[in-house]
């Protein structure tokens, strides 16, 4: 299901991880790195694999805007034992 990021929401992206994401969806644009790590621990535990935590976090990520000093992922790998390249902070440029 791709692709996750363009000019507006890709509705079936938003459907399928937003469920996959409900703590870390529910969260907004004003969110901390720590409310968002503790929200994607939670839906670590429903959604259950890596690479679907990493999507959930890249969707939320871009559709919130945020953008912290010391990045979730990071604590992430050190709360859940993942690796340190897990995932990464969503970056959309504007073309060449």
């Amino acid at each position: 299901m791709s692709p996750l990021f363009c000019m507006i929401d890709n509705p079936l992206a938003l459907s399928y991880f937003a469920s996959e994401g409900q703590r870390t969806f529910a969260l907004g644009p004003d969110a901390t790195p720590g409310q968002v790590v503790s929200a994607l621990t939670a839906d670590y535990k429903h959604a259950g694999t890596v690479p679907i935590l990493c999507s959930v976090y890249q969707l939320a990520a871009w559709r919130n805007h945020w953008s912290f000093a010391v990045s979730p992922v990071a604590q992430i790998s050190a709360t859940l034992g993942f690796p340190a390249d897990w995932c990464t902070d969503p970056g959309l440029s504007a073309g060449p």
